[in-house]
């Protein structure tokens, strides 16, 4: 902190909940990103977390920059990133009026003429409609620990070919649109196979996600297109791997 030239005006020990979670991150919401929320749950409750209000020049840009230096150095995965911070005053202003007036020295309110709300991000379909969404968070949530697993390809049919589609980072989606658009693209996949797949794209140049004939990857291809995914492609196939 020092180092930026930021100084600890005051801190505070919390314990998160998922209704702080829902407050922190407007936007989510259960019915459009129910696997997003539901591993934030996990992001920042079931243990204490401490707030800082901090002061100095550009304060705003300079902690920016340094929750960003921290990520880099001490994330351990994409639901793990050790510390969190508004990107934007509006976003500020919201979550320091959740978070602080605790004491005399924060108790003034935070104020921006920025919207208050972040835009809504993309939504995907409702899964707990199709599978238990927590126990499923429950289960991966070991793998998504550091580079999220990579669970391999789908295969799509009985036919070989060298090719595979592959799927990479986009930023444009969130992890429900992108488990969305890969649950009507590859038939058969499981719920655990999606959402590793979605996760471990977005640390990979590209991942494959489906083999078979060419058939079946045009039709793979055809469908993330027609959901809005953008960045994925033909490219060789992968090694079979053992077992």
């Amino acid at each position: 902190m020092a180092a930026a030239g930021l100084r600890i005006d005051c801190r505070h020990a919390v314990e998160l909940f998922p209704a702080d979670v829902r407050h922190l991150w407007s936007e989510y919401d259960d019915r459009g990103h129910p696997l997003a929320t539901s591993f934030l749950d996990r992001y920042l409750t079931g243990g204490p977390s401490e707030v800082l209000l901090v002061s100095g020049p550009d304060a705003f840009e300079a902690a920016r920059r340094v929750k960003r230096q921290i990520r880099s150095e001490h994330a351990a995965g994409p639901f793990a990133n050790v510390v969190h911070g508004a990107e934007r005053r509006g976003e500020l202003a919201r979550q320091a009026n959740h978070l602080l007036g605790r004491c005399d020295h924060c108790a003034e309110p935070f104020v921006s003429d920025e919207p208050a709300l972040n835009p809504a991000r993309p939504p995907g379909i409702d899964f707990r409609e199709h599978f238990d969404v927590a126990a499923l968070v429950d289960e991966v949530w070991p793998l998504t620990q550091g580079v999220p697993a990579d669970p391999g390809p789908v295969r799509l049919d009985d036919d070989a070919t060298d090719t595979a589609v592959y799927l990479g980072p986009d930023r444009a989606h969130t992890l429900d649109s992108t488990v969305t658009a890969l649950w009507f693209a590859l038939p058969g996949v499981t719920p655990r196979q999606a959402v590793l797949l979605a996760m471990h794209a977005g640390f990979s140049g590209g991942t494959p996600i489906a083999v078979g004939g060419r058939r079946a990857l045009r039709r793979c291809l055809r469908t993330l297109h027609e959901h809005g995914i953008r960045n994925c492609g033909k490219g060789p196939c992968p090694p079979v791997r053992p077992g």
